[in-house]
Formats: C-alpha cells, sequence, structure tokens
C-alpha cells in the first residue's frame, strides 16, 4: 500500500504543478457516452398518485421539500419517495432533471451485493469460498502462506486488505494488487470501509461467470425490471468497477430499493432470493461509526426505524428502505459527506423517524395540501410551465421529462439616483436576455483572450480523478453570439472547443461537450453585473447533469476599453475589454482533498517517496494545502487576442502590460491616449481596413 499512496501523491504533485494529459498511473480509455433523453419501448415505469390515496399527507413532503430546499448545506439534485411501490412525491431541483441519470458513487455496491445473491441462489457461490480457491491461478507461489479472506469478508467489509481505493489510481491491474497487498488486521475480526473489496465481489463475478457484472446484471437484473438507460464504468482490464462508477435515473434507484421491500420479487418473478434478501439487510457486523453502527452485506443497517436499511452513496446519492412502513426515500445530491453525515441525511433520516404518520387506509384527498405540495416542487425545479409533477392518476406508461417552461420572477429595486450600470444590468438580466446581449455583450462577439495559465482545466479536479480523464488545460476563452442571439462561451481545452450557452435571468440551456470522446451535459446560469471595482462580470454556475460536482466560472472584464481612446466603458457606450481574469471554485471542494492528506501514510524508500512525504507530512504541508487550494480555486489571467486589431491599439495593449511589469512610466504610456479622440470601435475600424 505505501506503493500505491506513493503514486497518490506523484498525482497530487503533478495536478497542483499543472501538468496535463494523462497524468495518471491508469491508462485512460474512453467510456461514458450520451444520455439518451428518449425512453426504450420495453422500459418500466412507476405508477403515480397522490400522497393521500397511499395514507400519507401531502404536508409531510412540502414542509420536507421546502427545508432541504432553504438548507444551503443541502445542495439538492433530486428527491422521489414511494409508498407501496407508488411515486408520491418527486421533484427536480433547478436546473436539474427528474428524468436523466446521475451518478451513483458508493449506492452500486448494494447492487453488486444483490448479484453476489443472484450466483448464491444459483449454487455457483457461498459465503465461505475463499478468494484463494476463486483466483488460484492469478495467486503467486507464496499464497499458501497468506491469512485466509472469504466471500462474506468482501460482503460484509472485513477483509483487511491494505489495498484500498488508492489502488484505483496506481495503475492497471487492481485485482492483483489487491491479492498481493498485506493485511492491516485479521479477516473478520475488524469492520473497513473498502470500495476495492466491493470491486473483488465483482471480479468473481467474471471469474465465475464470463460476464462483467455490467453486463450480468443487465441479463439478471435490469432487463426484467425495465432498467434500461444505465451505465457502469470498468477497469483497464474491463471488470466493471462495482463499488462505483455507474449512472441511474433515480426512478430505478427507487425501482431497486422498492425490489428489497418486495424480499427480491419484480412482476411475480423472484429475481434475487429471499434468503439471500433477509441476510443481507440483517445486521453482519459493527461499523464503531455513531451515524451508522451496523452494516450488513454490501448496504448499512440503520436505526431510523424498524428494519430499515440504505444503499449509500458519497455527496448524497441514498435509497433508504423503510419496510414496516413500505416506504423508499431516493435522493441526488453534491453535498460534501463521503458516508451519510450531511444535513440532508439527517434532515430526512430525522423526519422518517420522529416526523411521518401513516395510515394503511387511503386518506381523505387534500386537494389544498396537493396544490402546495405541487407548488413546492415547481418553485425549487425553477420551471412554472408544463412541470409534471404528482398527478392523482399517474404516468404509468409514459416517460416523465421536465421541460424549460418560464424564468421565474425575480424584484428589481432601483434608489432615487440616475440608474447606475449595475441596476441596468441586474434589470437586463431579469427582463430581456436579447436586451442585454444586443446591449453589452455583443461588443464580445468574436473575441477571444490568451490565457496566461494553461495548466487549469475546466472539468472538476473531482470527476477528473474518479473518471481518470485528466485535463489538456485551458489555453483561450472566447465569446459567440449566434444568429438568434444565444450567447456562448468557447472554451479551447487541448485540441477541442467547449461550447457552453449561457442562460441569463433564469433561462436555462443545456450545453454538450466531449471531453476525451466522453460526454457531459452541462447548464449554465449566468448573471451579468459589477464587481466591487466596477468591472463588468459574468459569473456563472457550472452544472454538470449527471454529476454530483458544480462549479463557478466567474469572469471578470478589466475596465481597459481597448476600442475607446479613453480605456472607459460605459453603460451607455459599452466597450471591447483588453484583459480579463477568470476565477473558479468547485463544489465539494478542497476540505475533501484536505482530508486525503490528513490521512496520506507514505512510507519506503527512493528519492520520490522521500520528497513526497517531506512536502504532505513535513514543514511543506502548508504549502501543498495551498497549492490545493490553488488547484481548486485558480485565478486566471487572459489578453486580448485578435488579429485584426489595429496597430495603434496593439500598442496600446502592448503599453499596458509594459507599465504593469515596470518597463515604462505612468508618462509614456499617457502618450498613447488622446482624451479629445471621438471613439472608434474595432468593428468600425475593421470595415474600414
Amino acid at each position: 500500500m505505501p506503493r500505491a499512496e506513493l503514486y497518490v501523491g506523484e498525482l497530487l504533485m503533478k495536478m497542483v504543478a499543472r501538468q496535463t494529459g494523462e497524468i495518471s498511473k491508469v491508462d485512460f480509455n474512453p467510456q461514458k457516452k450520451a444520455f439518451s433523453s428518449f425512453s426504450f419501448p420495453d422500459e418500466q415505469f412507476l405508477e403515480r398518485t397522490s400522497p393521500e390515496a397511499q395514507g400519507v399527507s401531502s404536508a409531510f413532503f412540502t414542509d420536507l421539500i421546502r427545508d432541504l430546499q432553504a438548507d444551503r448545506e443541502c445542495r439538492m439534485h433530486k428527491f422521489m419517495a414511494l409508498r407501496h411501490g407508488k411515486v408520491i412525491a418527486e421533484c427536480a431541483f433547478e436546473p436539474f432533471d427528474m428524468d436523466m441519470w446521475h451518478v451513483t458513487y458508493s449506492m452500486c455496491k448494494s447492487i453488486t451485493g444483490m448479484a453476489i445473491g443472484i450466483l448464491m441462489g444459483d449454487g455457483k457461490l457461498t459465503l465461505d469460498d475463499r478468494l484463494s480457491d476463486i483466483f488460484s491461478p492469478r495467486l503467486g507461489p507464496f499464497s499458501i502462506f497468506r491469512k485466509t479472506m472469504t466471500v462474506r469478508n468482501l460482503l460484509n467489509m472485513s477483509s483487511g486488505v491494505d489495498f484500498n481505493e488508492i489502488g484505483a489510481i496506481s495503475g492497471n491491474d487492481w485485482r492483483k494488487g489487491f491479492l498481493d497487498a498485506s493485511f492491516k488486521f485479521d479477516p473478520g475480526t475488524k469492520f473497513e470501509y473498502n470500495s476495492m473489496n466491493t470491486y473483488m465481489l465483482s471480479a468473481i463475478v467474471t471469474e465465475i461467470t464470463g460476464q462483467s457484472l455490467f453486463d450480468f446484471c443487465k441479463e439478471r437484473l435490469f432487463n426484467p425490471m425495465g432498467i434500461k438507460r444505465v451505465f457502469w464504468e470498468s477497469c483497464p482490464q474491463s471488470i466493471t468497477k462495482g463499488g462505483w462508477g455507474a449512472f441511474m435515473r433515480i426512478e430505478d434507484m427507487a425501482k431497486l430499493g422498492q425490489l428489497y421491500l418486495q424480499k427480491g420479487v419484480w412482476n411475480g418473478q423472484q429475481l434475487i432470493p429471499e434468503e439471500w434478501v433477509i441476510e443481507s439487510t440483517t445486521k453482519q457486523i459493527e461499523t464503531g461509526r455513531e451515524d451508522n453502527p451496523y452494516y450488513g452485506y454490501q448496504l448499512w443497517i440503520n436505526d431510523d426505524r424498524e428494519g430499515c436499511f440504505a444503499y449509500n452513496g458519497m455527496m448524497g446519492q441514498n435509497v433508504f428502505v423503510y419496510p414496516d412502513i413500505d416506504m423508499v426515500i431516493v435522493t441526488n445530491a453534491g453535498n460534501s459527506d463521503v458516508f451519510q453525515t450531511s444535513s440532508m441525511a439527517i434532515k430526512i433520516r430525522d423526519r422518517m423517524k420522529n416526523v411521518i404518520e401513516v395510515s394503511d387506509a387511503p386518506l381523505p384527498e387534500d386537494f389544498r395540501a396537493l396544490t402546495e405540495l405541487k407548488a413546492i416542487c415547481k418553485s425549487v425545479s425553477g420551471r412554472t410551465a408544463d412541470f409534471p409533477v404528482i398527478s392523482s392518476g399517474g404516468w404509468k406508461n409514459r416517460t416523465v421529462r421536465m421541460t424549460t417552461g418560464s424564468p421565474r420572477n425575480r424584484s428589481i429595486s432601483f434608489s432615487g439616483k440616475r440608474t447606475d450600470f449595475k441596476s441596468a444590468v441586474n434589470s437586463y438580466n431579469i427582463r430581456n436576455e436579447n436586451q442585454l446581449i444586443l446591449t453589452w455583450l455583443k461588443k464580445l462577439d468574436g473575441k477571444i483572450y490568451d490565457l496566461e495559465t494553461t495548466g487549469i482545466g475546466f472539468m472538476p479536479v473531482m470527476m477528473q480523478i474518479v473518471h481518470n480523464n485528466f485535463t489538456d488545460g485551458m489555453k483561450k476563452i472566447g465569446f459567440r453570439l449566434t444568429e438568434d442571439n444565444a450567447f456562448y462561451i468557447d472554451i479551447y481545452e487541448g485540441e477541442v472547443i467547449y461550447k457552453l450557452r449561457c442562460g441569463f435571468g433564469g433561462k436555462r440551456y443545456t450545453s454538450d461537450i466531449n471531453i476525451h470522446c466522453e460526454n457531459y451535459k452541462v447548464s449554465l446560469d449566468s448573471v451579468c453585473t459589477r464587481d466591487e471595482y466596477n468591472r463588468l462580470t459574468i459569473r456563472n454556475e457550472v452544472y454538470f447533469l449527471e454529476e454530483a460536482s458544480k462549479r463557478t466560472f466567474n469572469i471578470y472584464f478589466e475596465d481597459d476599453a481597448v476600442d475607446r481612446v479613453d480605456k472607459k466603458s460605459t453603460f451607455i457606450y459599452p466597450a471591447v475589454p483588453g484583459r480579463i481574469e477568470i476565477r473558479m471554485q468547485e463544489s465539494p471542494g478542497a476540505d475533501m482533498l484536505h482530508d486525503t492528506l490528513k490521512n496520506f501514510s507514505i512510507e519506503g524508500t527512493g528519492f520520490e517517496s522521500a520528497i513526497i512525504s517531506r512536502f504532505v507530512k513535513g514543514g511543506m504541508k502548508e504549502a501543498v494545502i495551498h497549492a490545493v487550494n490553488n488547484t481548486i480555486e485558480p485565478v486566471i489571467k487572459g489578453r486580448l487576442f485578435n488579429p485584426d486589431l489595429p496597430p495603434y491599439l496593439e500598442e496600446a495593449i502592448n503599453a499596458d502590460t509594459m507599465y504593469e511589469t515596470g518597463e515604462i512610466n505612468e508618462t509614456e504610456t499617457a502618450e498613447f491616449a488622446d482624451e479629445d479622440t471621438d471613439v472608434i470601435s474595432l468593428d468600425e475600424t475593421n470595415r474600414k481596413g
């Protein structure tokens, strides 16, 4: 394991040094394909009813959803509740879509556990089978001296193997790394959460069946349940990752929770042995955690209610199952928690334990309460038209999708003074996207800025590491208007351009970007404003709609107009800035990487090990933390690039640069400007030749 942690240290050093390309020890092969917004003919959908029809008050969900939305620590993406197998509440939080798949992280460990249960039901595997027997051809000559480790130890996270998640970025052969690793403790004596245990369960499925875990699950689980739009990543040796890497729709996640409520039966077919469902949801080992004291087989045993359990993925990907009241609660989110410790999880679990009241018989329909529930669902979604929420009859046989609708209303306040730039721009943001674009942003049309720092990627660092898809580094940023007045920010990264359409005034647009042949859907929430230095600013919240990560991408335009000799821009006379500054943040951010640093245990010999250990554990740790912060929250400068720039304007920009570096003084800089000269636009100058 020290060697694996050394590789992690090397990777971290490369990232903070802003190296780009394939910097990982793991070979990259593009896998993720584009999500299909069209349903399949044999896709199955759950029936929708009102909460009252299933014995629950609509007011319960109204209060819960309102509370989740109000808490800034709850970065909600989607919410769904089932009772008796029917959807009784659902909503997507702006700008997410109920129908789109979402990364699940460790939630898919429970699916791997289901596959193992199926193999045991087929008589092809037992809990006490030893890994040394299953993988005997792959073990070294000294395997006879190794501790005995069983399938049970993998299932309940008690293997004791010193090859954990870090191993997934330390090389290509994860299976060999696990089998050759040393032990922290005797197998079966202690709980230690380790995603590579689940990976090895996936490898067992492949060893026994000759199929990948993903293909096996498609045949035995997904197809019979009508789960068609699902994807699961694999390792460099084509073994499904097992413990992470799956993308699913929230409704399909809910169906997997309902499957266990029904003791493994779906549409009258026993997909998973009932005995396995009972055994895997029974306390198997103590975890030593206060929030979740027990673990079953690849799922958590909660103490919210009698017999309840959860499929849990980090950052808020949860399926909470409550057998005593026949309910399932499902979430997608972008929180900063690894386990069920976020404010979101606490709020949901507390209400399911102490607040909810259920009836075995339907309650009287409450039109007012149901209307309020629909209203809060529309409000958090940001849509106000054609939004398919809860209905009394439901849509059993159709695809449920959310439309863009109309932007929500936002208030504007003005002082008694003449309208200033900021107030006017805010007004445009709210009232008319086209007016904003035509008044100011059209001056940026066709303008491209060279970036001084080129080792920073558009994709958040968390996503780069998880998907082993590392940046080529942003080199330029451009701005573009289309014939229909759509405003785009173009990111030049490596050899490709990410074309991102901005949405102002609450409007949302989805852009598809291709990062090394992997497809991601992105939405920008954009606001045009002024900052404290009176710089024009385009603030962008960038949402990766299939992921738990988000980033801010704020662009500040310096007040150094290149198409005006006085170098000043006004609202009446908007101008072209010569320089820009980009500030980026991502969520979850630096805290998770800091936690990783705290757990580093780099040992061993050699120059690299000594240097990295010195940085991470020695007196230079503060420098590493600072470098990590600069990687997660970089500040990038850019300068206008325009091959058609008139010579005297090029000289003016160069003069600014020379003045900043001290090469010329203020008097020499002033020689490039004449305050009595009329305003000249770049477009007019170019037309005049």
